[in-house]
């Protein structure tokens, strides 16, 4: 994964597969606007959820709410 610039200062995240870009998501998943996450650490937890996600064969590798707030990114 790396972490992206994304709109009004805040963070999002690519996945890339064989250095192929897999996922762009610059906005927090399943959120309505533009704005990524506040910090890159935020940004950085949940594209490691979604790569373990890929790995463990969920396609697409989607992210729930619940998930966000469990991980305190929200």
């Amino acid at each position: 994964s790396k972490l992206i610039p994304a709109y009004n200062n805040t963070w999002g995240y690519d996945i890339l597969v064989k250095s192929k870009l897999m996922i762009h998501q610059p906005a927090i998943p399943g959120m309505p606007g533009n704005e990524g996450f506040k910090t890159k650490e935020a940004a950085q937890k949940v594209a490691d959820l979604v790569v373990n996600k890929i790995k463990k064969g969920e396609m697409p590798p989607s992210v729930t709410i619940e998930e966000l707030k469990k991980l305190k990114t929200l």
